[in-house]
């Protein structure tokens, strides 16, 4: 999916979330029918997908049923969208975890470790791009990732990234909306080019990212329904 597609149906979802019905035994079901089969591959399309309602309905129910941070992430891949609710911390490190317990992990607003996902970052050094990226500040730096391979054997991944500022945007979000900058990050790791986007506030949090995970799932986009 492309990623003005992406945006576009991510924000239908949080317009009808925005103003929805946000309780009741109904919305539970259609947040375990919605998410369900999510951060499964498809080759249909949307087929078989939830809808914008059902998304919405499934933001709000899980809104209403936590108070932890929650977020919203598409594999584009897969067209696969989840929510995703952060259940653990370990000092700047947050795990967040889909229904079915895959994770991802962030530092900062980035990813350093996925499981589950398949290809999955093992660990990761992404310190200098944060620093960057969170500070809106333009500047050349490094990250790592490191995959296992077919064989079990760990796979180093080094690439060279510029991060450059963008324009200011607001981004809305389910239960709030901010003033961010657009923040790129294009790398190259010689083999391989790819490009990073991160919507960043005014206290440097990453509200709204585009991230390339790995080879096989590429970009995941995400977006923080509440911080």
């Amino acid at each position: 999916m492309k990623r003005s597609h992406v945006g576009l149906a991510l924000a239908a979802c949080l317009a009808l979330a925005a103003c929805g019905n946000r309780s009741g035994q109904g919305q539970v079901e259609v947040l375990r029918t919605a998410v369900s089969g999510m951060f499964n591959s498809s080759d249909q399309g949307n087929s078989g997908g939830a809808s914008a309602e059902e998304l919405a309905a499934a933001i709000n129910a899980a809104l209403n049923g936590t108070d932890l941070p929650l977020s919203l992430a598409m594999v584009e891949a897969r067209n696969a969208t989840t929510l995703l609710t952060r259940i653990e911390t370990n000092g700047a490190y947050g795990t967040w975890a889909a229904p079915d317990r895959r994770t991802i992990i962030m530092k900062d607003g980035l990813i350093t470790a996925t499981r589950g996902l398949g290809n999955d970052i093992m660990s990761s050094e992404t310190g200098a791009v944060a620093a960057l990226v969170t500070a809106r500040q333009a500047g050349q730096a490094q990250r790592v990732h490191r995959y296992l391979d077919g064989e079990n054997h760990t796979v180093e991944m080094r690439a060279d990234c510029r991060v450059t500022r963008g324009g200011e945007a607001m981004v809305k979000s389910a239960r709030f909306n901010a003033k961010t900058v657009e923040m790129t990050e294009s790398c190259d790791t010689g083999t391989r080019r790819f490009v990073n986007t991160y919507m960043v506030d005014r206290q440097g949090d990453v509200v709204q990212s585009r991230q390339w995970a790995n080879p096989e799932g590429g970009h995941i986009f995400i977006q923080a329904l509440r911080k």
